[in-house]
């Protein structure tokens, strides 16, 4: 396993980090039952992933997670979590629901502390109005000891820009530990702004979902190569493939990982095999051939997938 600084924190990230979102849910979608969950987290610590992304809002993940970590030492992994600031009727404006939030999830979790305390898909339209307070309070925890380091995540279907992230690492370049976002072949708009404002002020980036929302159906990625007239009537990116589904997914962490300024790349698999191919495309790279295809090709590709 390849580790990677969480920006300027000194902290070391496996390459690959595992992430209990996503379509499988931390395998509750899939019939993973707590055993099986049991046994694939401690395959993930034995492979050397040592980060672990969850949310309040991932249909009881934490307390799943917890179950899954349970005779590990703590020292031995990071966890990163997450609060919805977006509500039914608003968003946030009562700094007691972060409080109470984060206290949630150290009970959901059975810890004293997060290394991550991150805030759950935040929208650029929101961010200025909003941040400081929240900020304020985030900060606080922080220093209570009950977060290490503070993060902010992307909600990809609306800002599929990712101007909220520039946004935060912009505004306030030295608050945000971590941002964690979407790069891969299929959206490379981080590239022109969010990777040059990761770098200037040494903010670790986590990757999430590179490859699940097309590059794994090759029905929607022939449709989406299609609309934007990419498509010779073959099925997308042979070139690439060699018409091997798996070998697609492989290169596509591949390209996710490229980037210096990534820190990890987040996997959400359920099963034992696939988290362990992951891990082992992670040992190889794309040739420079392929890169600058993909990035004249795609470079300025900014779509929810």
């Amino acid at each position: 396993m390849q580790y990677r600084k969480l920006g300027d924190t000194g902290v070391d990230v496996s390459l690959l980090s595992y992430g209990t979102g996503g379509p499988s849910q931390f395998g509750q979608k899939t019939g993973v039952d707590d055993a099986g969950r049991a046994t694939l987290v401690s395959r993930a610590l034995e492979l050397g992933v040592n980060l672990f992304d969850t949310a309040e809002a991932y249909d009881g993940a934490e307390v799943l997670l917890e179950k899954a970590l349970r005779g590990h030492v703590r020292d031995s992994y990071l966890i990163a979590t997450k609060w919805s600031y977006r509500l039914a009727d608003g968003p946030v404006t009562d700094p007691d629901v972060i409080v109470k939030s984060l206290e949630q999830s150290l009970d959901r979790l059975q810890t004293d502390y997060v290394d991550i305390f991150q805030i759950h898909g935040m929208l650029r339209h929101q961010y200025d109005e909003l941040a400081e307070g929240y900020i304020e309070v985030m900060q606080k925890l922080q220093q209570q000891g009950k977060t290490r380091f503070l993060g902010i995540t992307q909600m990809l279907t609306i800002d599929t820009k990712n101007e909220s992230m520039s946004t935060a690492m912009d505004r306030h370049p030295h608050v945000w530990d971590s941002v964690m976002f979407k790069y891969g072949i299929m959206n490379q708009w981080p590239a022109k702004r969010s990777f040059p404002l990761a770098k200037s002020s040494k903010t670790g980036i986590l990757n999430m979902a590179p490859v699940r929302l097309t590059l794994t159906q090759p029905e929607k990625l022939k449709e989406r190569m299609t609309e934007w007239g990419n498509n010779d009537g073959n099925n997308a990116l042979d070139w690439l493939s060699g018409g091997d589904s798996s070998e697609l997914i492989r290169k596509g962490y591949q390209f996710a990982a490229e980037p210096p300024e990534v820190t990890t790349v987040i996997s959400g698999t359920s099963s034992i095999t696939h988290l362990e191919s992951n891990i082992t495309a992670l040992d190889g790279t794309l040739t420079d051939e392929e890169f600058t295809k993909l990035k004249s090709s795609y470079g300025d590709s900014a779509s929810p997938d």
